[in-house]
């Protein structure tokens, strides 16, 4: 199994296309590793985490379709990582592959989005095929397992609320076909004591956590919505202290923004000071069988 990062920037994009800042001009000077599209993440061709609305240039810059994609978790209803016109866009094709895709996410966001899916002519009521079979809604409740496709999918609440005022983005817990435990945490937060306390005694092997704002000067410590590097820091000793992370899981740093003064080998550089091992993603690193 090949997990690939899709895209590994927050909702402006990284550089922001409205944007002339010091950071934002240097990122378009020195190209690469910097330029980050809007965040999603491809479990494989099957399973896949966010649908960013930069997914057509995803898929052409990687090489890849999402011809065989049946099962799509959504974390939360901001636009970065719902684009429900894209989705929509399996309905403009010449072949497609004759299977529904499953659309999962929260119930606060299923309830929210009712009215912008019939936009769109799709009915969100639970679990009812739309559109000759296309599309099925899957409403989930926080801190519940649920079998999509050949994953085994806990839904753990970040503290970062999505367009709904009672809808708290889904961290998901996922357990692969190989037994390995992946934990994909955008958009979080620091944790609430109820999300703690469910995490204790659970272990990943893989982790996957947001790091939005860099080395933002004054951002407080603890901080809902988002993380920093210290908060990432901080959520990483956390971790530690109640064993959910071991010495041997993997750790990768994604969903970055602009608002602070880092590029991609810079903000590596902060990471390796800090003790832990976190790599920091990029928009096409895949990781492998063995979670390099």
């Amino acid at each position: 199994m090949n997990m690939t990062f899709l895209g590994t920037g927050a909702a402006e994009g990284v550089p922001s296309y409205f944007c002339r800042c010091t950071l934002c001009s240097r990122i378009r000077e020195a190209g690469g590793r910097n330029i980050r599209s809007r965040t999603s993440f491809r479990i494989d061709a099957q399973h896949q985490i966010d649908f960013s609305p930069d997914i057509f240039y995803q898929m052409i810059k990687l090489g890849l379709d999402v011809y065989d994609l049946e099962h799509l978790l959504i974390t939360h209803t901001h636009k970065d990582h719902f684009a429900v016109g894209e989705i929509m866009s399996k309905l403009n094709r010449i072949e497609h592959n004759n299977r529904p895709l499953h659309v999962y996410l929260s119930e606060p966001a299923a309830e929210w989005s009712a009215k912008l899916l019939a936009v769109y002519g799709l009915d969100a009521t639970p679990g009812r095929s739309n559109w000759d079979g296309k599309f099925i809604i899957h409403p989930l409740r926080y801190f519940e397992s649920y079998d999509v496709g050949r994953l085994k999918v806990t839904t753990v609440p970040g503290n970062h609320y999505g367009m709904s005022r009672s809808e708290l983005a889904i961290n998901y817990l996922i357990e692969l076909p190989d037994g390995r435990k992946l934990l994909y945490a955008s958009d979080t937060g620091w944790y609430t004591e109820a999300t703690w306390r469910f995490l204790e005694g659970k272990s990943v092997d893989l982790l996957i956590m947001e790091c939005t704002f860099g080395n933002r000067e004054g951002y407080p410590k603890y901080a809902d919505s988002h993380l920093d590097i210290p908060n990432y820091v901080l959520m990483l000793e956390r971790m530690k202290e109640i064993e959910f992370v071991h010495e041997h899981t993997r750790v990768w740093a994604t969903h970055i923004n602009t608002a602070h003064h880092l590029l991609h080998d810079e903000m590596q550089a902060e990471f390796d000071r800090s003790g832990y091992r976190v790599v920091v993603a990029y928009d096409g690193l895949a990781i492998d069988a063995d979670g390099i």
